[in-house]
């Protein structure tokens, strides 16, 4: 596959941008913004390989030599711009790696195109010196900024750019695209509805043993919590302790694990959050508790998350969980 074959969702963005191509109204300067994960990168590369490419038309051949040299990583007209010595794109990589290129023509196909990734680190001193390239842009240059936090731009940046904002993909499409991969039909279903509608995220999650360890400890902490005395129960927060740079993820594997419990219970199908090997315990909590007791403890984890993430006290307010989840 080459272009646009290869982006998965996101057809209202791929459908305008097709349509500016064909009528020689695209932008030179385009935002995409979104989430890691959602696919910037593989949108950006697309319209990069589509506008070089020989064919002329609205999608990528994928047999030019155009699209043969991009899919080699070689395209001597696409740029890719990262930071070159810290975390945030500076005025130096700015000039250095997009003014200082911009002032040759084209090598050989129609465009130059820079594609800078995490453009929204840019100092305010790069986001400067770039300003004049993007207001008074050569006729051939194309700039690609993928950003996940708009704010970051200056608003003399943000004006004279047009903005796509990638959203959460259908959570069909992401199973689709796991199942193609290889992934089996239940941690398919659990990645793809985990991920939120973020293939990228997914994929990860599929690739990664850590991430199969903690789902396995966060179910068997769920499971285990009812049998526990009171310092047992309190003694689990060390446990969740370890997990305190993304706890938001192992809450989130909580709430979907007392979720698929209750689906269980009230239509008696899978359960994705827990291994094939565990169904029969899910299924039995399901029969032997009552459903207000369950949604009682779902909820109680979003109350844990809303708490977190308003700065509440971090050991107060999983200690208060981890006694409503034992109940």
């Amino acid at each position: 596959m080459a272009g646009f074959a290869e982006v998965v969702g996101h057809e209202g963005v791929i459908r305008n941008l097709r349509a500016a191509a064909r009528g020689h109204t695209l932008p030179h300067a385009m935002i995409f913004n979104g989430a890691a994960g959602l696919g910037k990168k593989t949108l950006a590369d697309a319209l990069a390989q589509t506008l070089q490419c020989e064919a002329g038309e609205t999608d990528a051949c994928g047999h030019c030599v155009s699209c043969r040299t991009f899919a080699s990583g070689n395209h001597p007209d696409v740029h890719y711009i990262a930071a070159a010595k810290t975390k945030s794109i500076g005025v130096d990589d700015v000039r250095g790696q997009i003014i200082h290129r911009m002032e040759t023509k084209p090598y050989r196909y129609p465009y130059k195109i820079f594609i800078m990734d995490a453009a929204d680190t840019m100092t305010p001193a790069a986001q400067n010196a770039l300003l004049k390239v993007i207001e008074e842009p050569a006729p051939y240059g194309v700039f690609l900024f993928l950003s996940q936090n708009l704010n970051a731009f200056l608003p003399t940046i943000l004006s004279r750019c047009a903005v796509f904002k990638l959203k959460p993909l259908p959570t069909g499409l992401v199973k689709a695209k796991l199942l193609s991969a290889g992934i089996d039909e239940d941690k398919a279903s659990f990645y793809a509805d985990y991920a939120g509608g973020n293939i990228g995220q997914a994929l990860a999650m599929a690739g990664s043993e850590s991430f199969l360890e903690t789902r396995g400890a966060a179910a068997g902490m769920a499971q285990d919590l009812r049998r526990m005395d009171l310092p047992e129960v309190f003694a689990q927060f060390a446990v969740l302790e370890k997990y305190k740079d993304n706890i938001q993820d192992i809450l989130d594997l909580f709430a979907l694990w007392y979720r698929d419990v209750i689906v269980a219970k009230q239509t008696g199908g899978d359960a994705w959050i827990i291994q094939r090997d565990q169904k029969n315990a899910i299924y039995a909590e399901a029969r032997s508790s009552g459903l207000a007791s369950l949604y009682d403890k779902f909820d109680a984890v979003w109350q844990a998350k809303r708490n977190l993430k308003q700065n509440g006290n971090f050991q107060l307010t999983l200690e208060m969980l981890l006694l409503r989840l034992a109940r």
